[in-house]
This record gives structure tokens, sequence and C-alpha cells, in this order.
């Protein structure tokens, strides 16, 4: 039998405390207005590809926009298949690899939510939601897993900080016995989340995180929350993740390509892509973006930003929803 140590992460602790962030609530959900889940835990309209292409959370601080079905209507395939993010909740644990885990893909091995308690400890609760989230490699521009924040001014642009992140039971069992076509983990073997930050000319920063690694004989995963440092991304219009795995083949990664996530944080600093507008300026220009990062003089059905660029060369931008 392998010992199973829990990934250690230095800044885990202090993250938690730190002051001048907003951070992603799940419990205050904006589109759906109401988070409901079916007996397992998982979000009900999980497979909902007409009006649910993204999800939104947040409050008078400003708010989070997360993919889910970004393929847009008709991409679940009747209700058989879903790539983004998905709400959860209960925390199963379960190993279900003799089973079957097409209708238990809602367990995260931290145990339920991430709780960050007054004295910077992180604790889960199973009664608190979190995200289960799927990597999909269909998606070669900007994947599958985008997250976008636009704060209380409509600013577009921000600082990510830091978010939780723990294994999904699914890609855990495959690393620690493996089934089906993934095998178990050996020397020198790891699973790797990566974040990208996409800054407003499309440049793109990452850095990365290990949730499983075979090292020295031991399996080292990230079963509990642990905080992964995204400040290094610096000023981004998006954060997307994507997955990898020492256990891939010809169609890419054995392992599951599954991972759990709470807690997003983001810079509450002044944002830089706003200036000050007075009556003297003259509107030089206006495009409308869209959710998948579409950009066109003319307004996209849905939700919309719209940036409206000044003769001074100072911009302002602000969501409508058409």
């Amino acid at each position: 039998m392998k010992k199973i140590f829990t990934l250690a992460i230095g800044a885990l602790m202090a993250s938690a405390a730190w002051a001048g962030v907003i951070t992603l609530d799940m419990n205050k959900a904006l589109n759906p207005e109401t988070l409901t889940f079916d007996a397992v835990g998982m979000w009900t309209e999980c497979y909902n590809d007409a009006d649910y292409t993204w999800l939104e959370f947040g409050d008078a601080n400003g708010e989070f926009m997360l993919s889910h079905l970004i393929g847009g209507e008709g991409s679940s395939w009747g209700g058989y298949y879903w790539e983004g993010f998905c709400p959860a909740i209960g925390g199963d644990q379960t190993d279900y690899s003799q089973t079957g885990w097409t209708n238990n893909q809602s367990g995260c091995m931290a145990g339920g939510g991430c709780v960050i308690n007054e004295d910077g400890s992180v604790t889960a609760d199973p009664e608190q939601p979190y995200f289960v989230c799927y990597y999909s490699s269909w998606y070669d521009v900007d994947g599958s897993l985008q997250v976008m924040f636009m704060d209380k001014n409509g600013a577009t642009t921000f600082e990510p900080v830091g978010v939780y992140v723990c294994n999904h039971p699914w890609a855990y069992y495959d690393c620690e016995h493996g089934e089906g076509v993934a095998s178990a983990f050996e020397e020198g073997d790891y699973l790797e989340l990566t974040a990208i930050g996409v800054s407003a000319d499309r440049a793109e920063t990452s850095t990365s995180i290990r949730l499983a690694e075979f090292v020295d004989g031991q399996l080292n995963v990230a079963n509990d929350w642990t905080f992964f440092d995204l400040s290094s991304l610096g000023q981004v219009t998006k954060v997307y993740f994507t997955l990898s795995s020492t256990d891939s083949g010809d169609w890419g990664m054995n392992t599951a390509a599954y991972f759990c996530m709470d807690k997003f944080q983001v810079s509450d600093g002044e944002p830089t892509s706003v200036k000050d507008v007075n009556a003297e300026k003259t509107v030089a220009g206006v495009k409308y973006v869209n959710m998948a990062g579409m950009t066109s003089d003319k307004p996209f059905d849905g939700v919309n930003v719209v940036v409206t660029t000044y003769s001074d060369g100072s911009t302002t931008t602000a969501k409508v929803i058409r």
C-alpha cells in the first residue's frame, strides 16, 4: 500500500489572511439566481446548455463570470456532456472506480466547500458549495475553464490573487491505483494544474501547481484545500486553466481531467483599465465583446462588455445584456 501525503503549501495560511481582496462567494449567485443540487450533490442544471453557457456570481464589489458549456446551445449533446465549471455540494470522497463515475461527478477530496476562518486556517464544510472543474482539451483558444471579473466601476481587467484547489476523487483514485485507461502513478509521474492569464493585448503568463506527484517512492497529493498563488499573472482580462498528466496517450490524458476549486480571489485595488471621463471628451469608437472574447461593432445577443474609446485615448467599460 502506498502512503498518501497531503501537499503542504507554505503560502496557504498567509494568503487566507490577506486583506484587500474580493473573494468569489458561491452563495451570491447571479446566473443562475439560485443553486439547486440533485441527490448526489451535482448542480441540477449542469447539462442546461440553453440558459447556462456562463455562470455569474457577485455583489456590489463586482461580478465573477465562469465558463460552463461555452460551446453554446447543443453542446451538452442532449445531457451527456459538460465542460468547464459546475457547482457541487457534499464533498463525497467515495471511490466509484468499480461502479462508474458518470453519475457520481460531484465529489471533492477535501470533503466539502472551502471555509477561510478568521485565524487564517482553512477547513472544509460539506454544506458549502464548490466547483467541480472539467478540463476539455477540445478548446484550443483560452480553454474550457475561463474566469473573468468585472469590478463595481465596470473595469474588466483585474489582478488575480489566488484560488483554493484540491483533487477530485476521480483524478485522485486514478493516480492512486488506476482504472480503465488510467494507470497508477509511479516514480516521476505527476498531475499538474496550470493557470494562464490573458492580458488586454492577448499576451499570456502562466503559473502551475502539482495536484499529485510520485516522488521518492511516495504519492503526494493535494487532497485538502490548497492555496494556488496567481499573483504572478499580473493584470489580465481572464484566467483559464489547463491540466496535464504524465499518464497520457494519443488521445490526451488518461488520468481523469477533473479538479475542484473554490474562493477565487482578485485584488480590490484601483483598476488600471478605466480612466476618468469628463464632458470635454468625445466618443471615438465603441466595441462589443461577448463572453467568448469575440469582438464586434454591433452588440451580441446575451451579455456584452461595451468598451467605449474617447478622443483622448481613455476608455470606459460597462456590461449590458441584450
